[in-house]
């Protein structure tokens, strides 16, 4: 999720109250995992904008949790986001009727009544499109990840008006601007000693791809199939370069740069690159070509070759259509848009962030495994 994001206001404040928040919590291994929920089974389709095209994808299918914030522990639902690095939180000012936690319940952040929030007095304004927007105002204030254990510090934007297509907050994990460190829970966990390094890493957990994990400082071994390759972005969005990507023995030419999102579930091509991709599909007698729908059985076991940064990865076919579809009729979701591949796609695949020393992306080749390795990087 590519934001347009407008600061007002910019305080001292801000540093002063995070190097008096910082709290040197009890390390756990120098990992902190997080379970993310991947519903992607529902049926309630939003809207969402990229460049001049609009799309519409199942929301609850992008990865999500649940923190708690501010001194009250107040549970907030937030979408998981490799594609900005702002975090969300909508406020009980909002009146957000439809920002609901799993169980049902309202999942709204009251800034005014958590003893350890600091208002900065910034204006923030994060907008995605014309119906997905977040309106509010800096405040430090602590993420917990279990009743005794915490982020401390977080500068977030403690929304007060949030647009009808996101019924969530985002917790956002690209690397923010220069000077705006403290803006991201991956770089405040390091500070504080939480975690080893300031590196995030994305894991699939098990073969039906309906959950994932977070790390914060560390990996699961058992998804990996070899070490990760690193390779420097230049503080740039959470990106690879696709060279070419491989289907049924026909090459496509990519030679883009694309933000793996996960944000946002479709693979966004150019004209050109769309009709090859699926050109190189398999015959369907069951869908026209240019229906965009693919017969699942003619796909479910296949395998394509996707090279990024000049290295070869093997990636199910089914990243490319809907998840959990396993009919006759099922929508490819590879779509005419912005370079921006989201979770369809990189949740077969191990990336990571290291954001020390300028920014550095992880790519491993996935393998399923029901088991988890975790250790620190």
């Amino acid at each position: 999720m590519i934001s347009h994001l407008y600061i007002v206001g910019v305080s001292a404040l801000v540093a002063t109250a995070v190097q008096a928040s910082i709290i040197q919590n009890k390390p756990r291994d120098g990992v902190i995992a997080l379970d993310m929920q991947f519903d992607s089974n529902s049926q309630d389709l939003i809207k969402r904008q990229v460049g001049e095209h609009d799309y519409s994808f199942p929301g609850t299918s992008l990865p999500k949790l649940v923190l708690p914030v501010g001194s009250n522990k107040d549970e907030v639902q937030l979408f998981v986001d490799t594609g900005s690095w702002l975090t969300q939180v909508p406020d009980v000012a909002t009146n957000c009727a439809k920002c609901l936690l799993p169980d049902g319940k309202l999942g709204l952040y009251d800034a005014n009544k958590s003893t350890t929030a600091v208002k900065t007095g910034q204006s923030l304004k994060s907008t995605f499109g014309s119906t997905a927007y977040f309106y509010g105002e800096g405040v430090i204030d602590d993420i917990w990840f279990d009743p005794d254990f915490k982020i401390p510090g977080t500068l977030f934007n403690d929304v007060h008006d949030i647009g009808s297509s996101w019924p969530y907050g985002i917790l956002g994990l690209a690397k923010p601007p220069k000077g705006s460190e403290n803006e991201n829970i991956v770089w405040n966990a390091y500070k504080a000693g939480l975690i080893n390094k300031p590196i995030f890493a994305i894991t699939q957990r098990n073969e039906s791809a309906t959950s994932l994990q977070l790390f914060l400082g560390g990996y699961s071994k058992s998804q990996l199939i070899e070490d990760y390759t690193w390779t420097s972005i230049n503080n740039e969005n959470f990106a690879g370069h696709i060279d070419f990507v491989d289907i049924n023995g026909t090459k496509v030419i990519i030679n883009e740069t694309v933000t793996f999102d996960t944000g946002n579930y479709q693979a966004g091509v150019t004209q050109e690159i769309f009709d090859a991709l699926l050109a190189s599909f398999p015959d369907d007698p069951n869908n026209a070509r240019g229906s965009n729908k693919i017969d699942y059985n003619l796909i479910k076991d296949k395998t394509m070759t996707v090279s990024i940064y000049g290295k070869s990865y093997n990636v199910p076919l089914i990243a490319f259509i809907e998840p959990d579809c396993k009919s006759q009729h099922c929508n490819i979701w590879i779509h005419v848009s912005a370079w921006n591949w989201g979770s369809g796609f990189n949740r077969f695949l191990n990336l990571a962030l290291n954001y020390d020393n300028g920014s550095y992306i992880g790519i491993a080749g996935w393998k399923p495994s029901n088991t988890n390795d975790i250790v620190s990087f």
